[in-house]
């Protein structure tokens, strides 16, 4: 095989790993929060605090995968954080205690962040044009995943042993691990920011003032649409709960239909770029049919709830490709070697919101299925939109070595 060959057959095994790899991300976050009742069960103490721990960890996951994607190849970085999931997974099946179970969640989400952030990097060197379309894909992979993950708990339901799920998981960690560990034993992509790390002075440079420029507006963006999707991920059991009155058994369900409405948005939005509309474009069309569906759901949830739910269901699907073009734009206006740092920050920006947002919504409502909350994201996402609508062309490579913290 010529060396062009032996180049597309690295890619293409690559990008296979980056999907399973995706695919494992969304069971790891699936499987520990629909696993806490059983868990509490087993192990006779409560173990809530096993998700903030698993966020904590992606946190500092996130942040940990900065300054090491600037010495290592994103794959091997993304291999490592899928083994540690499996590490983490494996360990927590086996806790006796809530304790143990809880820091070898916050393990499983260091893992994660990880892998996300390596793998957001890796997806611009294997992607076939823009990095957007990629990462739609990916993180509809994700979406999917955690939308399956939560009917193999239920299934598993009447099982004394509710850490096989956990090995289960595990076990798809450590086939994401292998294959990106032997794609990434190949040559580095032309381009990457491995193989330009090479080059002395290279390793450590952080971001042109041009570079931060262009990405603050997409910086603010990203934590702004996290905390919106968390509140619809987080609260996606309680909302049909109070809007349907149901028992919590058919409540749960919520949360599978929402990671379903999820990947089904990020997936239609992929084949939409792939068609060739322009990804900002889509972006704030999306945002914005977002933020009028979640104006009905504020106007007509409190007297027609089946068509507050429709409405939000409709939102979901629209908001659901935004994390990954936000991530796919950001990428795209910088060099290949400033992907590396910049990834980390923006991810970490994204963590960042997941908190703070939802914790304004019940500082101004203890409604999540209130008006309020419903309005209040409606408004955020016309920011996300006014925030995404802002036009910074791509930042030349560097030619210098002057830099900024």
């Amino acid at each position: 095989m010529n060396r062009a060959g032996e180049h597309a057959a690295a890619v293409s095994l690559a990008r296979r790993g980056l999907y399973v790899a995706f695919a494992g991300m969304g069971a790891t976050a699936a499987a520990i929060p629909a696993l806490l009742p059983s868990i509490e069960r087993a192990v006779g103490a409560p173990v809530l605090t096993a998700v903030p721990a698993l966020f904590g960890g992606l946190l500092v996951g996130v942040l940990a995968s900065s300054p090491v994607l600037r010495r290592a190849h994103p794959l091997r970085v993304a291999a490592i954080g899928c083994l540690v999931q499996a590490v983490a997974l494996g360990a927590a099946a086996l806790a006796g205690t809530a304790a143990t179970f809880v820091i070898f969640a916050a393990l499983a989400g260091f893992g994660f962040g990880l892998t996300e952030a390596a793998g957001s990097v890796a997806a611009k060197s294997v992607a076939r044009s823009s990095t957007t379309a990629i990462l739609t894909a990916l993180t509809g992979t994700v979406a999917v995943a955690a939308a399956l993950t939560p009917l193999l708990v239920a299934a598993a339901a009447g099982s004394d042993q509710p850490g096989l799920i956990l090995i289960v998981v595990a076990g798809l960690q450590v086939a994401a691990g292998a294959v990106l560990l032997t794609a990434g034993r190949g040559a580095p992509a032309a381009g990457s920011p491995s193989a330009d790390s090479a080059a002395p002075g290279h390793r450590t440079r952080a971001l042109r003032r041009t570079s931060l420029i262009a990405l603050l507006p997409l910086a603010i963006a990203l934590p702004l649409y996290v905390g919106v999707e968390t509140v619809f991920a987080g609260w996606s059991a309680v909302i049909p709960a109070e809007l349907l009155h149901l028992d919590p058994a058919a409540a749960a369900l919520g949360t599978s239909a929402f990671w379903a409405l999820m990947a089904a948005g990020r997936f239609t939005s992929s084949a939409v770029l792939r068609r060739g509309l322009a990804p900002r474009r889509a972006l704030v069309i999306a945002l914005i049919a977002a933020a009028m569906l979640l104006g009905i759901a504020a106007l007509t949830a409190p007297v027609v709830p089946v068509l507050g739910l429709v409405a939000i269901a409709a939102a979901v699907v629209a908001l659901a490709p935004t994390y990954a073009i936000v991530i796919g734009l950001a990428l795209d206006r910088l060099d290949d070697i400033e992907a590396a740092h910049a990834t980390g920050v923006l991810v970490a920006c994204g963590a960042v919101g997941g908190t703070f947002v939802p914790a304004l919504v019940l500082l101004v409502t203890d409604q999540p299925a209130g008006s309020v909350t419903f309005a209040v994201t409606a408004a955020l996402c016309l920011a996300i939109a006014g925030l995404s609508a802002v036009g910074v062309r791509r930042v030349r490579p560097a030619t210098t070595e002057s830099r900024i913290a």
